[in-house]
């Protein structure tokens, strides 16, 4: 009984030992698990670990301990199974998988167990995920600051800048390693820096830089020097210190400064002094005016020239505005010009007069860091002979224009053929197609002409002559020829060789093909039954042909130097109609008209007179040439046929308007008779249709009176043939 009661006491305790471990399991705030050894799956969870995965628990019962593990470690995880054993084992630091996909960093404590009578290990899981974020990411700033440090001192090395610093109570002068390349000195602990580096300072420069250091002690004032040092192989460079003071118990301690290399900046210093030097030199041998304004436009520089072309001295102008210097000269275009360089920083070129000295000149003006920079020249000759060629060449356009002459000049040695706009309207072609040789100009001569154009020329150069003059065809367009009329002065050089021929080509084609029209008319007029009449350009007669004499009654002799008018009877022409003869005449025009008159006989006669403008071989306008036809039996058919087409409109009026009244009424009744059943509506409808009739009637009546009265009555009727 004592030992059966040992065995429950005993298995008491064990059972709240076992739920106390059960207690410390569940409630645990580290995730905790046990996995089966043999099938890795999980037996059981922890809260913790529930909450921390984000898997349920029945997810987790059916997942195995490799899927809570990314796929590389999963190898590894094997392996690390072979060393598990009943002691806790630290294993390190793992990667596992969340729910979501998240990766933890976690430290693993396990130990074999049996749980539900089976080999198991139970898992105690640390999560580090945020030291290890914080580690990475602090190894990155410290390889960021390494990588800035190194930044940082290959840029000083470039720029040559090194640091030092200046212990007062010691007198100890510590270096960068940049200070090192600067100075050209090997590092070395048992080198007196300070000693050294005063020691090289230049003669020269060494009381500024001593006083400077003494200023920044004394009085905190910030040391700021360009000072030479000379190196231990001998060369020179320019190092400028900027230094600044630091107290410990309100007490100056140490000098912290800066040492750049200035060699190069000094050395460029040294050459714009020099090119500057050099460059007032040159801008005061220059043959142009030259000065500079600033951003206001006041001057700031002047060069020799501009004083002796302006007569104003450069201490009188310096400093001053350019409207002050030049009252005004903000209406003009060359200050509107500067203020456009200065807004746009674009370089102007241009020409302008000034009021101020009377001259024109050429300006050109380009921006600068301060304002901008102008050189001028004087072109006042040069302008005027530009106004006077232009004076000359504008007469020559005129003149071109007015004589509607092509102008040319020819090169014989050089076979060069130019010449003036006029061309193009000549020939009927673009410029472009326009020939610069003799060959080019020669084609365009007529076959028939070409012949005797060249031995035409050839005769002015065989007898040394200076005037050619011809007259001869050629071509414009396609199968067109004009007349030309063609005039050249032949230049000759000293062994009387033909160096350049300079001339003129006037179109005279409408001129020639009046002069032949002319002709044609004269050879046509004396054979023709049609009066003519030649007419000067005060309108009197100056010849007349056989018809005219014989018509009027009037011999040549007679009638010249006569108006037609006092052979023509005047009186039955209106005054409108002599006006706009007149007015047409004035114009040059070519036209017909038609007009009454009566001869000596007193016998009215209508003609017709075609006016037609003669020219003479200079295209002047010398007088009209008229020719009569006597249109009076024609008039007179006309105003027959007039009369009785009248009739004829009155006839075809009453038969299109006056017989379809009645007709229409007889219609109308007739409609009504038929639909009509009583007898003595019909008989009344009878009489109205009787009295239609009679309308009817009467209206033939007068018709038929027209016609045999009025259109055919006598000598003066028109056959019936004629009228259609």
């Amino acid at each position: 009984m004592l030992i059966w009661y040992l065995i429950r006491l005993n298995n008491k305790r064990l059972s709240q030992s076992e739920h106390k471990y059960r207690l410390i399991y569940e409630d645990s705030p580290i995730p905790n698990w046990v996995y089966d050894l043999e099938s890795l799956r999980f037996v059981s969870v922890n809260e913790s670990a529930i909450k921390q995965y984000g898997y349920s628990r029945n997810e987790f019962l059916s997942m195995t301990i490799l899927d809570i593990r990314p796929a590389e470690e999963q190898y590894k995880v094997l392996e690390a199974l072979r060393s598990v054993s009943s002691n806790i084992k630290k294993s390190g630091t793992w990667m596992h998988c969340k729910a979501d996909g998240t990766l933890l960093h976690v430290i693993i404590n396990s130990q074999q167990i049996v749980f539900e009578n089976k080999p198991c290990v139970m898992v105690a899981v640390q999560d580090v995920s945020e030291t290890i974020n914080y580690e990475t990411k602090l190894k990155q700033l410290n390889a960021d600051l390494l990588r800035q440090k190194e930044k940082l001192s290959e840029t000083q090395q470039i720029v040559q800048v090194g640091g030092w610093e200046f212990y007062l109570d010691t007198r100890q002068l510590l270096w960068s390693d940049e200070m090192y390349i600067i100075t050209d000195v090997e590092p070395n602990p048992a080198l007196n820096l300070y000693e050294l580096y005063v020691d090289h300072i230049h003669p020269e420069d060494r009381p500024a830089m001593i006083e400077g250091l003494e200023m920044l002690v004394e009085k905190g004032k910030q040391l700021n020097v360009t000072h030479r040092i000379t190196l231990l192989n001998g060369q020179e460079r320019y190092l400028r210190q900027v230094a600044r003071l630091e107290y410990l118990d309100g007490k100056p301690y140490k000098v912290i400064g800066t040492t750049q290399n200035v060699t190069e900046l000094k050395q460029l210093e040294s050459e714009r002094n020099r090119y500057l030097f050099s460059l007032e030199d040159t801008l005061n041998n220059i043959n142009e005016g030259f000065y500079t304004l600033n951003e206001n436009l006041v001057f700031t520089n002047v060069n020799k020239k501009f004083e002796l072309e302006t007569g104003l001295s450069k201490a009188d102008i310096i400093g001053k505005e350019f409207k002050e210097v030049f009252p005004g000269a903000e209406e003009r275009i060359t200050y509107r010009q500067y203020e456009k360089a200065l807004a746009e920083k674009t370089s102007l070129k241009f020409e302008a007069y000034w009021q101020h000295f009377k001259q024109w000149h050429h300006v050109s003006a380009y921006p600068t860091e301060d304002g901008i920079a102008v050189y001028f020249t004087d072109i006042t000759e040069k302008k005027q002979n530009e106004i006077n060629l232009n004076e000359v060449i504008e007469r020559y356009e005129i003149v071109t224009k007015a004589t509607q002459d092509v102008i040319y000049d020819y090169d014989v040695i050089d076979d060069s053929l130019i010449f003036n706009t006029r061309i193009t309207e000549l020939i009927d072609c673009e410029i472009d197609h326009i020939g610069g040789d003799l060959r080019w100009w020669r084609s365009l001569i007529h076959p028939d002409d070409r012949e005797d154009v060249l031995r035409s020329q050839q005769k002015v150069i065989a007898n040394k002559e200076q005037i050619w003059r011809y007259e001869y065809r050629i071509k414009c367009g396609v199968d067109v020829y004009k007349y030309i009329y063609a005039q050249a002065y032949y230049i000759y050089n000293n062994d009387n060789e033909v160096v350049r021929i300079i001339g003129a080509v006037k179109d005279i084609d409408q001129l020639k093909r009046a002069n032949e029209e002319n002709k044609r008319l004269a050879d046509i007029i004396t054979k023709v039954n049609n009066m003519i009449v030649v007419m000067d350009t005060e309108h009197r007669i100056t010849w007349v042909n056989k018809a005219f004499e014989m018509y009027t009654g009037n011999t040549y002799a007679q009638v010249k130097g006569h108006y037609p008018k006092d052979l023509l009877g005047a009186s039955l022409v209106s005054e409108e109609l002599i006006q706009e003869i007149c007015e047409r005449k004035r114009k040059l025009e070519t036209f017909t008209v038609d007009l009454k008159h009566h001869l000596r006989n007193d016998e009215i006669q209508w003609v017709n007179i075609e006016y037609t403008p003669l020219f003479n071989d200079c295209a002047e306008h010398i007088g009209y040439i008229a020719v009569y036809n006597n249109i009076t039996e024609r008039k007179d058919k006309e105003e027959k046929i007039y009369k009785q087409n009248k009739i004829l409109q009155e006839i075809s009026w009453l038969s299109s308007h006056e017989i379809r009244k009645p007709v229409a009424s007889i219609l109308g009744l007739v409609y009504l008779a038929k639909d009509s059943e009583s007898e003595e509506e019909k008989d009344e409808i009878i009489q109205m249709i009787n009295i239609c009739a009679e309308e009817l009637d009467e209206i033939v009546h007068t018709i038929t009176d027209k016609i045999s009265n009025e259109l055919y009555v006598g000598k003066d009727s028109i056959e019936l043939q004629e009228l259609k």
